[in-house]
């Protein structure tokens, strides 16, 4: 993942804190490609690369407002 800059991380802080309902849609998305992996039959590759994804944009946002308190 590319390093997102301060100002990226302090716009997902604001995310995380006024819309936290985004984040929970987010992790349950997150959740729902991690419990269908076992099962999947075609492109292995494809479901993995999007539950990758799906829990490093879930982190950083859950962790974008400690990064942000840090940053100052």
């Amino acid at each position: 993942m590319i390093r997102p800059s301060p100002e990226v991380i302090k716009a997902l802080a604001q995310v995380a804190y006024q819309y936290p309902e985004a984040l929970e849609w987010l992790q349950g998305w997150c959740a729902h490609e991690l419990t269908q992996l076992p099962n999947v039959t075609q492109n292995m590759a494809l479901a993995q690369g999007r539950c990758q994804v799906l829990m490093e944009l879930s982190k950083l946002i859950t962790e974008s407002p400690d990064m942000a308190a840090k940053s100052k």
